[in-house]
C-alpha cells in the first residue's frame, strides 16, 4: 500500500478514473488518518492472499439472513417501527465526504489517498484488513458483501478511512422493491447509517434509488 497526497477537488474524479487500472486509488482523508489506518490492519494476522481466499467461504445472502435473525434476537427489533413508511425517492444526494472537513464542509488541505495492487475492487477491504471491530464485519466477509454488490450493482470501492467506506455505483437500484432490499443489506451490513442517521430502512432506500455514491460509517 502506498499513501499519496491528493488534491481535494478532484480526488474522487481521480478515483474514478482509476477504476480499471492495474493500480487502484482509493480516497482516506485526513493525513493523520494513514497512521490510524496501518495500525488498525495489524490487528488481523492473516495475508491480504488469505483473506482474498477466505472470502469464497462467505455465503452472502445466507450472511445477510443470520444477521437479520440476530439483530431480532438480540435487540428485539421492531420490524414496521425500523423499516418505517416510504417517503418518495428523496433527489438530493449527498455526495462524497471523506475529501472535505466533516464539519465546515471545505475541501482537505492535507487529503491523502493510497495506491492498491489489487485485481478488483471488492478485494480492497483484504488490502486494508477492514474490520473486525464492533459491528463492523471482518475483512473476509467485506470483501464478500462487496463482491455481491459489485456483480449486482456495478459498486466499487473509492474511499476508505479509518470508519468510512465510500463507493462509485454504475447500477443503482431503480424502483422502491429495488431499493428496500438494497437497503436491509446495506443496514445489515453497517446499521449506524440507518439507527443513527436515516433512521429508518425506507428513509435509507429512498436516498439509494439513482444514486451513484453509497456511504457507510461505524461508531
Amino acid at each position: 500500500m502506498e499513501f499519496v497526497k491528493l488534491n481535494s477537488i478532484t480526488a474522487f474524479e481521480q478515483a474514478i478514473n482509476a477504476i480499471d487500472s492495474e493500480s487502484k486509488l482509493v480516497v482516506c482523508g485526513e493525513a493523520d488518518k494513514q497512521e490510524y489506518i496501518e495500525e488498525n490492519s495489524e490487528f488481523d494476522n492473516r495475508s491480504t492472499e488469505e483473506i482474498i481466499k477466505a472470502t469464497s467461504q462467505v455465503d452472502v445472502p445466507q450472511w445477510f439472513a443470520s444477521r437479520k435473525q440476530q439483530y431480532l434476537e438480540e435487540w428485539q427489533l421492531d420490524l414496521a417501527e425500523i423499516e418505517g413508511e416510504w417517503p418518495g425517492e428523496i433527489k438530493e444526494k449527498m455526495g462524497f465526504t471523506l475529501a472535505n472537513d466533516i464539519l465546515s464542509g471545505k475541501p482537505l488541505n492535507d487529503l491523502i489517498g493510497a495506491k492498491l495492487p489489487a485485481k478488483h475492487h471488492w478485494q480492497l477491504p483484504a488490502y486494508f484488513k477492514y474490520g473486525g471491530w464492533n459491528e463492523c464485519p471482518e475483512a473476509a466477509t467485506q470483501c464478500a458483501v462487496w463482491k455481491f454488490w459489485e456483480e449486482k450493482y456495478g459498486a466499487k470501492i473509492v474511499g476508505v478511512s479509518t470508519d468510512i467506506i465510500e463507493a462509485q455505483v454504475y447500477d443503482p437500484p431503480t424502483t422502491q422493491a429495488e431499493a428496500m432490499q438494497l437497503a436491509w443489506q446495506q443496514y445489515l451490513y453497517c446499521n449506524d447509517i440507518v439507527d443513527q442517521g436515516v433512521e429508518t430502512i425506507a428513509n435509507l432506500a429512498a436516498t439509494l434509488i439513482n444514486d451513484n455514491c453509497w456511504y457507510f460509517w461505524w461508531d
